[in-house]
């Protein structure tokens, strides 16, 4: 992961009053309806035929902070899709390879990804007063306190769209400047609640949606955002364990609830009918997965293997995987064809994806389907159910934040 760096430092006074610890084991009981202390928003669009609107709550009756860092998972490449792994250079030049085994392609060779996602990251600042809702459109974000104009309609796209676009992108209490991102975004948005000088702080405060809009029609999908809740004891250093076990990076134990063992995906068939409408529609499905072991420290993250049980509305059951680094979201047929109707003989899918074995990280998803009929075109984006994690899988998920962030805000 290469960086960006673009911190936005807080405008204003914070006070943190009254914070609400967790005392309790760690279960991986990801949240999408509660209030969290880490908010993970994995498909966030802006590139121009897409925007995304952010929307996070402080559901506290406290001031509180929250330290943010988009990620940028476009492809080196602009235009063409990310490939898979294959060795560079050695005797296996150009032969596939799997990232995670060490060694696979030989002495003086490297096991690398074709046209990988960028993996860049800018990263800001907000904070809320007690109760305070904040939104802010991704591509141009929150650069204007609101005070001097409360509905930005100079500065803010009004030109596209059928509604014209956003002419209030700034309306409400001021959060602090947000970073619009760069051209053609396409990647993650990670949200880390904080105390008044940048520490992790497992205050439970937090909670988020995104919408995802097609400019030219109007036409959005919803999600909400994942959420980690905050355990105590936290030592609020720069490494927030995740979930069971640790070892030495985490002496103390867990600090936030772990990431899923499996997630639980229920979608059509690619290339079905639509249930409703049926004849003359088609169903597509993509899937956007984020891994959450992250270093925004030394812009790196493991190559994390997905492995997928599929099974049809007759029992069927088949099997898939693919390999992902910091950020991917794939139309399942490219992950394999099984996941197409005319493959599964059948238009209902339940599809269990985890990370494999060899994987010591688990991910975060959403998947979204798109709905045709005719020339018309709907998107309808959703949360998966989860499994809880077990004591076997270790070591703990790992997010590293930039050590000099501590003690950073004003």
């Amino acid at each position: 992961m290469r960086r960006q760096r673009g911190l936005i430092r807080l405008i204003g006074l914070a006070a943190l009053v009254g914070v609400a610890f967790v005392a309790r084991p760690a279960v991986a009981a990801v949240t999408t309806e509660q209030s969290a202390s880490i908010l993970i928003f994995p498909k966030v669009i802006a590139d121009g035929a897409r925007d995304t609107i952010i929307q996070i709550t402080n559901t506290s009756n406290s001031m509180r902070h929250a330290h943010c860092f988009y990620v940028n998972g476009a492809p080196t490449i602009p235009g063409q899709p990310p490939g898979g792994f294959i060795c560079k250079g050695g005797a296996l030049n150009g032969l596939s390879c799997n990232p995670r085994v060490a060694g696979i392609c030989g002495d003086n060779a490297v096991c690398e990804q074709v046209n990988p996602p960028l993996c860049t990251e800018i990263d800001f600042d907000i904070w809320l007063t007690k109760q305070q809702p904040t939104h802010w459109v991704v591509s141009t974000g929150r650069l204007y306190p609101s005070f001097e104009n409360t509905c930005r309609v100079g500065n803010c796209d009004t030109t596209s769209g059928p509604a014209g676009g956003h002419p209030c992108c700034d309306a409400g209490l001021d959060p602090g400047r947000v970073p619009p991102v760069v051209p053609g975004f396409t990647g993650e948005l990670k949200c880390i609640e904080v105390d008044a000088g940048g520490a992790p702080l497992p205050g439970n405060s937090l909670k988020g949606e995104a919408t995802l809009e097609e400019i030219a029609t109007g036409d959005v999908s919803k999600y909400n955002a994942i959420g980690l809740k905050g355990l105590n004891p936290n030592n609020m250093d720069n490494v927030l364990c995740l979930g069971h076990g640790g070892g030495a990076n985490c002496p103390g134990g867990p600090e936030y609830e772990g990431c899923p063992a499996t997630w639980i995906l229920d979608h059509n068939a690619v290339g079905a009918d639509d249930l409703v409408v049926r004849e003359g529609s088609s169903v597509g499905a993509n899937l956007t997965v984020v891994p959450c072991t992250e270093n925004f420290e030394l812009q790196s993250t493991p190559a994390v293997t997905l492995q997928f049980s599929i099974t049809n509305e007759f029992e069927q059951t088949f099997s898939a995987s693919t390999t992902l680094t910091c950020w991917a979201s794939l139309n399942l047929e490219t992950i394999n064809p099984i996941f197409q109707a005319k493959n599964l003989q059948g238009s209902v899918v339940q599809t269990r994806m985890r990370a494999a074995a060899s994987t010591p990280v688990g991910v975060t998803a959403v998947i979204e389907e798109t709905h045709t009929v005719g020339a018309v075109t709907a998107r309808s984006a959703q949360n998966g159910h989860t499994t809880l994690v077990t004591p076997s899988q270790e070591p703990a998920d790992i997010i590293t934040i930039p050590a000099e962030q501590l003690n950073s805000n004003p």
